[in-house]
């Protein structure tokens, strides 16, 4: 549990001061309230905006989420589940990093923060690597881009903020997440198995069944939590928001009374934790609202829509030139403020062009989640780079041939629809 809980130290640490949410939702604020009066627009407006901006009950679901990740990191489900994975493939080529890839995947279920699947599993799986000879660029760079799966698997918070701000169903953008997270972890273990072999590193010896099976029984309950949280929002049983409680209520009974490795006074800390995380969301979020109704009131992203269309002729050069776009933001931008600010500009043209709003917010959810990958203010290197005491530039020098990856990976997503719809259409 100590191990989890360091891991946890160094994201709080590490991840959100490097991010200044407070500037960034200062210089929003004071930019929009700037605005307001230069058009003669009375301050009313930004009080009013600012309250019903997080009046909101699906937006209730934000420091749930955190909370619930929070007390999973904390109770040792994280260590569980790589453990699980070490014994599933680590018997194969490359399957110390495939299991780094699979925990990844596994903790991007429960905990819908890329920073916190970093940390989590990263503050395990880095060392592990480095002991078995991989590569110090190759072992952080892996776990950057892995980690990056926690805003796109659902439950993720920064698609719930999305789907507050485009007004689109939550539950559709969660199953909408599955194919198009799915994807890229596979592709992620295709690259570790190429390099492993390439570089010709001999796999685990290969463990009992007997082995298998008590490791992953005890997984068993961070297993079954996606299917509880994800399949109580997709059978209409709770709301996105009554499952991020059910979510916090699970986990608190597991790691308590189950795993016993999480103490009162740790719950307390986690609680802690987890209402400054949250305030500092939530008051990005305020401040972004704020920023949104002025774009709106001046019709601003009608113009922007216009002066796209003029150029950008076809729907393959208008989402071209978004990608771009959204790349070179998330070099500078946490996702979700990023998402506050650009899709009140973006989701007009795309709709505009017949592209799906859910499509459209995977698409940018998984742009925005490559920019945590790239310098130089993406929060998984400085988390990375925290745990493994690596410099930045190693860190980033790493990521880079993920990120290609992950690049011809997002083209897909964006081109073939079908990945991001298949599954809504089946169930909505």
């Amino acid at each position: 549990m100590r191990g989890s809980l360091n891991s946890y130290a160094h994201y709080i640490a590490i991840c959100y001061p490097a991010v200044d949410w407070g500037p960034i939702a200062i210089a929003i604020g004071l930019t929009s309230i700037t605005a307001l009066l230069m058009s003669g627009i009375s301050l009313d407006v930004a009080a009013r905006t600012i309250f019903s901006g997080i009046d909101s009950f699906t937006l209730m679901a934000i420091p749930f989420f955190i909370f619930a990740g929070d007390l999973m990191l904390a109770g040792g489900m994280s260590k569980r589940l790589i453990n699980m994975a070490k014994k599933w493939v680590g018997w194969t080529t490359g399957g110390l990093p495939i299991a780094g890839v699979l925990s990844s995947m596994f903790f991007a279920a429960l905990s819908g923060s890329s920073p916190a699947t970093v940390a989590a599993i990263g503050g395990i799986m880095i060392p592990s690597l480095r002991e078995a000879n991989y590569t110090a660029r190759f072992s952080v760079g892996l776990m950057c881009a892995a980690g990056s799966l926690g805003i796109i698997i659902p439950p993720s918070i920064t698609l719930l903020v999305y789907g507050v701000i485009a007004e689109v169903s939550i539950s559709r953008l969660f199953i909408a997440g599955i194919i198009p997270g799915l994807l890229i972890g596979v592709v992620l273990i295709l690259v570790s198995y190429i390099i492993a072999k390439k570089e010709g590193h001999q796999p685990d010896e290969r463990p009992s069944w007997r082995e298998v099976w008590s490791a992953t029984a005890k997984a068993f309950w961070g297993l079954i939590m996606p299917i509880i949280v994800l399949g109580g929002i997709y059978f209409g049983i709770f709301t996105p928001t009554e499952a991020a409680a059910v979510a916090i209520v699970y986990s608190m009974f597991i790691s308590l009374f189950v795993y016993r490795e999480l103490s009162i006074k740790d719950l307390m800390q986690s609680a802690k934790r987890s209402v400054v995380v949250a305030a500092m969301v939530m008051f990005v979020i305020a401040n972004a609202k704020i920023f949104s109704w002025y774009l709106t009131f001046e019709r601003i992203p009608t113009q922007v829509a216009t002066f796209v269309m003029e150029y950008a002729t076809t729907p393959f050069l208008v989402l071209i030139s978004i990608t771009i776009l959204l790349l070179i933001v998330g070099m500078f931008m946490d996702p979700s403020a990023a998402v506050l600010i650009l899709v009140p500009l973006f989701l007009p043209i795309v709709m505009e062009i017949g592209i799906d709003p859910v499509h459209f917010g995977i698409i940018m959810i998984v742009n925005l989640a490559i920019g945590m990958l790239t310098p130089p203010f993406g929060l998984n290197l400085f988390v990375a780079s925290g745990i493994s005491k690596l410099p930045l530039t190693d860190v980033t020098k790493g990521t880079v041939p993920f990120i290609l990856v992950l690049i011809l990976t997002l083209l897909v997503i964006t081109f073939v629809p079908q990945l991001s719809m298949f599954l809504p259409s089946l169930v909505f």
